[in-house]
């Protein structure tokens, strides 16, 4: 897989004591090469996979030789090899000049979660097959040709698991698929599979005639379904136990959100499933597709577990790698950890803005401060393509803002060179990163990146704004417009706040300019709440609720292909952070600042995980008047915004009248 850059494998376990020590890696430890499992490659564009982008690595094709029961006591290992004794490891910057030791760090994030399920339903049989819902133990005569498709019910990410009995030359592919379709381009209902085939990854297992056989895969699999196609020989085969185990970065749901529409509950519910698939050793755009940590997901996902979750150990971990990831030129990769090196200039500026989220929404200034040094390489980088007039033109590689807006395009239409989108976002991560430093005291470097910002913005303000359509355009000479540089305007302030409603508004009702996807529907959100137009994110939330009514167990990509997407997860934040109006006031969080906005619904209420305990809140509003309650952690303090009045919140339980 893509995501997998290590060149060489080794092995070192070490016990704690002498009665421990009968672990370590010595000598004594015995290995054999498992023959029996070959890679079956699918490469990206192959028929199987919709000729789509596919990078998660091989499936298994497991074939007579596998040495059964080797992981039970009674193994006999008596003709394995002994093991080799390679090079000494070291803990990561402590091997002296010279040394040939591997280094290693320790792991920072826990073991994956490993709990069975049973497959739902059979929902469809071919040939000679009697199967049951209940999957009690069946058997397939020999010399057939059976087909059964297994549904899970809902989206999943688990390893396989079939135990099977006889069946000496019979042939199993099992197929696992997101949906059952013949167009991923329409693909209708997900529950139905009338009159459509299973098309995806496949694994292939080839019995041996033994008994309570147990077949399973080296790397999980994604799928709602699964389809066992059976081919036996001589011999028939039975099918003792059907089922699979769940795997995932453990991450415990301890944020909460209901309101006064209920279809926003059941959204947060399947935003969370979301969020939880696409998340294991690393954060990862999607399970079935890519598995790829990519900062303009990432940045998302980890928002989501601060406020779903509280857990940020998969954040930090991110954090790191990407700085790991940073050239010398100043950019990061656009994805890592991954063996196939990709640039996207502004994820690298993204990661800046991440940075800024941990120091706002956590409470660790000493692992902040880490980045800083590495956040100076970024923005420094981003300087060469200003023109001298503070705008950004092109830039590099991969300059990839939304699906919906082509770069290239917009300036083949353009005299000037020069883009709103990507000055507009350099500016805005600018003045996140000066945030950052004037907290660390750097007031030198935080006062260059805000004037840098500021030219930036009174370029564009003066070169880009357009007074007939009452929007920024693209570039300054206004052939095309887009939702996308409005947005970035409004989180730039480059009106006044009062007028920011008002222009999202405009943007959404104008249908002949560039709309967002689902990546961008973030900022759009984001730009809401800074205006305060609760009323329109209410109304943006209505594409959520139309991939319930398709039967989607998880929100997709928000284009053709996949159909669990991460950075889709983001109204698991934003519900919280803009109805709720939840959110830290102070680095650290060690003030909120409430503003919830109802202008759409009558009740909300919710828990948000805090570092110190638990932020929870319960609203109703009738007009203008709005009662509920605010219970804020120890030590957390705050003010609650509502018309105009500002009331004082303290740590423990606040009425709101």
């Amino acid at each position: 897989p893509v995501y997998d850059m290590g060149k060489r494998i080794a092995l070192i376990v070490q016990g704690d004591g002498r009665l421990e020590s009968v672990v370590n890696t010595d000598k004594s430890w015995r290995f054999i090469e498992n023959l029996s499992i070959i890679p079956i490659v699918f490469k990206p564009g192959d028929e199987a996979v919709y000729h789509s982008y596919y990078a998660a690595g091989p499936t298994d094709k497991v074939s007579i030789g596998m040495p059964w029961g080797w992981e039970k006591n009674e193994y006999d290992d008596s003709k394995w090899y002994s093991a080799s004794e390679l090079q000494k490891g070291s803990p990561f910057l402590t091997a002296d000049y010279g040394d040939s030791q591997w280094e290693l760090i320790p792991r920072s994030i826990p073991l994956m979660e490993r709990t069975y399920q049973n497959f739902f339903a059979v929902r469809r049989t071919t040939g000679n097959v009697l199967m049951k819902d209940s999957f009690s133990p069946f058997t397939i005569a020999a010399n057939q040709k059976v087909s059964i498709l297994l549904d899970q019910a809902q989206l999943t990410t688990a390893f396989p698991e079939f135990i099977i009995s006889k069946g000496n030359g019979s042939e199993i592919k099992v197929t696992y698929a997101e949906v059952v379709t013949n167009d991923l381009k329409n693909i209708g209902h997900r529950d139905s599979i009338n009159g459509r085939a299973i098309k995806g990854v496949f694994d292939l297992f080839y019995p041996d005639g033994g008994g309570q056989r147990m077949f399973t895969t080296l790397s999980y699999r994604a799928f709602r379904y699964v389809q066992l196609d059976i081919v036996t020989g001589d011999e028939p085969l039975t099918i003792e136990k059907t089922g699979s185990w769940f795997t995932g970065y453990p991450f415990e749901k301890k944020g909460s959100f209901a309101a006064s529409d209920p279809a926003l509950t059941k959204v947060f519910d399947v935003g969370w499933h979301t969020a939880r698939l696409c998340a294991y050793e690393t954060y990862m755009d999607c399970p079935y597709w890519e598995r790829l940590q990519y900062i303009g997901d990432t940045r998302i996902q980890a928002l989501v577990s601060y406020y779903n979750s509280g857990d940020d150990l998969l954040a930090r971990n991110a954090l790191e790698q990407f700085e790991w990831s940073l050239q010398y030129d100043g950019l990061t990769y656009s994805r890592y950890p991954s063996s196939l090196p990709q640039y996207i200039p502004n994820y690298s500026l993204v990661w800046v803005i991440m940075v800024n989220d941990y120091m706002m929404y956590r409470n660790d200034p000493e692992f902040v401060k880490t980045f800083l040094p590495g956040m100076k390489r970024v923005l420094h980088h981003f300087k060469k393509y200003l023109t001298a007039d503070r705008m950004m033109g092109l830039q590099p590689y991969w300059d990839f803002l939304d699906h919906t807006y082509n770069t290239k395009k917009v300036l083949e239409a353009s005299t000037s060179k020069q883009l709103t989108t990507n000055s507009l976002f350099y500016a805005h991560t600018l003045d996140k990163a000066a945030e950052v430093f004037w907290y660390f005291n750097d007031k030198k470097t935080a006062g260059e990146y805000k004037l840098l910002s500021q030219q930036i913005k009174e370029s564009v303000k003066k070169q880009c704004w357009d007074p007939a359509s009452k929007m920024f355009a693209d570039t300054p000479d206004k052939k095309i417009f887009s939702a996308h540089s409005n947005i970035l305007a409004v989180l730039c302030e480059l009106i006044p706040k009062a007028e920011q409603a008002a222009l999202l508004k405009r943007i959404i009702a104008n249908k002949d300019i560039t709309q967002t996807t689902l990546y961008f529907d973030f900022y759009l959100a984001r730009a809401m709440n800074q205006a305060g137009a609760g009323d329109l994110y209410f109304d943006l939330l209505s594409k959520w609720k139309d991939y319930l009514k398709l039967g989607l167990t998880t929100f997709p990509e928000g284009v053709t292909r996949s159909e669990c997407h991460a950075w889709s997860a983001s109204p698991n934040f934003e519900m919280l952070a803009l109805f709720g109006g939840v959110e830290p006031s102070s680095p650290g969080f060690k003030t909120v600042r409430l503003r919830p906005q109802l202008q759409k619904l009558d009740e909300v209420s919710g828990t948000i995980p805090h570092w110190a305990g638990e932020i929870s809140f319960a609203f109703k509003k009738s007009g203008d008047r709005l009662t509920g309650q605010v219970t804020l952690p120890a030590g957390i303090t705050g003010i609650f915004e509502w018309q105009g009045k500002n009331l004082v919140l303290v740590s423990g339980v606040n009425s709101v009248k």
